[in-house]
């Protein structure tokens, strides 16, 4: 008798076991089909470890495919190790596979797994032969990585979740990101803000990060627009302003719960990104309006950013009509201030795979990310010439800009050297952090690949094998060339013109100033801005006249530093002076580095501190 209700027992437990588990498999096709993936793989690894090799291929699938949506690349790795050695193996599985491994950077891997992949589809033809490429070149771009003065993750902005950098403003730098949603900001604090059942992260907010100075205190972070944007429960950014900063241009997820619906086995239920429009009047903001004629019903629209001029809108749509996933249109500004009909950007910038990330830095210039040209792996910064539908061949930024992960967001500052991007490559404190970097040879290296400049205007003559920047983010306008030890400027010798007395008098008056630097540090101190605005009196009585910038640093340190160091030197001071209105074209600069002390203070000679700071300077020389 009790092995009579014994055998009840187990029998209840087992159609009980199978009822859960057939819950737990609709729950996780239900999570899968809403793209929250790290709910629908934790899912299908509960199930898949209950089952065993009884579990269905498609399981196995899903679960490789969300461990590579939420970045977990190397589990993803694991899971396709299994799957390939399947005799059912789909042929899109190699490729998958390929992806994930060239993540990884294993190139040599991936292109094996690429190999594998057999298929007619023109469209998978292309991205394999991209992929195959992308391995090839990175493995060259990797070992030809050039050395950056400074490339670092910011502390002060990167938590264990989610940041990156989508444009500027006056104020400072726009980001998006999900880890200060617990801090205690401008519209209060969220003790438990609600979670992205995709990622297990929360969901995205738009702040503000002022910056007045590098290592200042006066650093701050706060919600965008908390009154206009609070109420929204999902995601929201990334965002841009127009010029005028009375515009608003935003992202915003659909607020609905997406539905799941179930047609001949199929599922399907993805929440939609919308454009919308928010005005300043009066001093205050006006509510989001949605923006009819940039969003399509049932389509994502988002990532917007407008042109210098402000009378382009670039966004970013998975609309019909695209070359690939998501593809990046255009809309023209119409008389009324209405935006037109979106215009696809057409096949040289657009792929079959996705391009996403727009951002202007220079004039006539894009920088947008994409998984469809030949890359490094995930998603590549690259930067292409052109306007609307007219561009050039999209040069890909290589390392150390790009890597195996996803590389997104590249913002320069106006200064054109210093800049900031995001990624989720190894290393990082969380999943997208944000990067700073300083590059002094930024535009002679891209131009050395892609020839010419990169603003309207020619850049300042060079004489040092390359090393002039030949464009800045502020309008198209050239920052100064670097003559490094030439004499050259404008590419001709100047013709001197006699001065008159006074004239000569101002002249001698600033090749006599010179101003001081702290250790290590390219920050202009105060008594150095006096000493600039007293530069800036003469030089806008003088318009015709152009002014050589020459910095130096001590001899601590190695040759090759202290001569990028006298060279951002060179750039503190230029950008002092173009913020107060002398135009760049007029600018110059040597770097002089540790070369040239105005004491005994050079290697091996014992010196004070003082006498070293006499040697970290600037002078200045007039061009008539």
């Amino acid at each position: 008798m009790k092995r009579y209700y014994l055998l009840i027992l187990v029998s209840a437990s087992l159609r009980l076991s199978a009822q859960e588990q057939k819950s737990e498999v609709r729950l996780a096709d239900e999570a899968y089909a809403r793209q929250e993936y790290a709910v629908a793989g934790s899912l299908y690894q509960r199930t898949i470890e209950h089952k065993g090799k009884r579990a269905p291929l498609e399981y196995f699938l899903k679960l490789a495919h969300s461990f590579s949506e939420t970045g977990n690349y190397r589990q993803a790795a694991g899971w396709y190790e299994q799957i390939v050695l399947r005799a059912d193996c789909p042929a899109g599985t190699y490729f998958d596979y390929g992806e994930v491994l060239r993540n990884m950077e294993a190139y040599d891997s991936a292109k094996v797994q690429y190999e594998r992949f057999q298929t007619s589809n023109p469209d998978s033809l292309a991205l394999k032969a991209a992929a195959l490429k992308g391995c090839e070149l990175a493995v060259q771009w990797m070992a030809q990585t050039p050395q950056l003065s400074k490339l670092e993750g910011m502390k002060e902005l990167n938590t264990p979740y989610s940041e990156w950098i989508s444009g500027v403003v006056n104020q400072g730098l726009l980001i998006v990101g999900n880890g200060y949603r617990g801090m205690n900001l401008n519209d209060g604090f969220e003790s438990k803000p609600e979670t992205d059942k995709r990622t297990y992260q929360p969901y995205y907010k738009t702040y503000i990060y002022q910056q007045y100075s590098q290592g200042n205190a006066t650093m701050y972070l706060e919600s965008m627009l908390p009154k206009v944007l609070k109420k929204y429960d999902y995601h929201i950014g990334p965002a841009c302003f127009n010029s005028t900063e009375d515009t608003l241009y935003v992202t915003v997820n659909e607020q609905l719960r997406p539905a799941v619906t179930q047609k001949k086995g199929t599922m399907n239920g993805t929440r939609r990104l919308a454009l919308y429009r928010a005005v300043k009047q009066d001093g205050n903001w006006s509510s989001l309006e949605l923006l009819p004629a940039l969003n399509i019903e049932g389509y994502s629209s988002s990532h917007p950013v407008l042109n210098h001029d402000g009378d382009l809108l670039y966004f970013v749509s998975d609309r019909p009509g695209g070359y690939g996933k998501t593809d990046i249109w255009y809309s023209e500004k119409q008389p009324d201030g209405s935006w037109g009909k979106p215009v696809n950007c057409g096949n040289r910038l657009n792929t079959v795979a996705a391009e996403t990330f727009p951002t202007f830095n220079e004039d006539g210039v894009m920088y947008f990310s994409s998984k469809g040209h030949p890359g490094m792996g995930g998603y590549d910064i690259y930067r292409v010439k052109g306007s609307k539908g007219t561009w050039e061949t999209p040069l890909n930024l290589r390392s150390p800009f790009n890597s195996g992960a996803d590389d997104m967001g590249l913002v320069l500052k106006r200064n054109g050297y210093e800049g900031f991007f995001s990624s989720n490559r190894a290393g990082g404190m969380g999943s997208d952090d944000v990067y700073h970097f300083l590059d002094p040879a930024y535009f002679s290296r891209l131009d050395g690949s892609n020839t010419g400049t990169t603003g309207s205007n020619t850049t300042a003559g060079n004489t040092n094998g390359g090393n002039a920047i030949t464009g800045t983010t502020n309008g198209g306008n050239t920052t100064a060339g670097n003559t490094n030890g030439g004499n050259t400027t404008a590419g001709n010798t100047p013709v001197k013109k006699p001065l008159s007395p006074e004239a000569l008098e101002q002249k001698n008056a600033i090749e006599k100033l010179h101003f001081l630097y702290d250790f290590n540090s390219v920050v202009l101190l105060p008594e150095s801005r006096k000493t600039l605005d007293y530069v800036l009196g003469i030089l806008k009585q003088h318009p015709d006249w152009k002014l050589m910038v020459l910095s130096f640093a001590d001899n601590r340190g190695t040759e090759d530093y202290n001569l990028d160091l006298s060279a951002l030197r060179c750039y503190a001071v230029i950008d002092y002076l173009v913020e107060k209105g002398i135009p760049a074209k007029h600018l110059y600069y040597k770097n002089m580095g540790e070369g040239y002390p105005v004491n005994p203070c050079k290697d091996g000679v014992p010196c004070t501190e003082a006498q070293q700071r006499e040697n970290r300077r600037s002078e200045l020389r007039i061009i008539y």
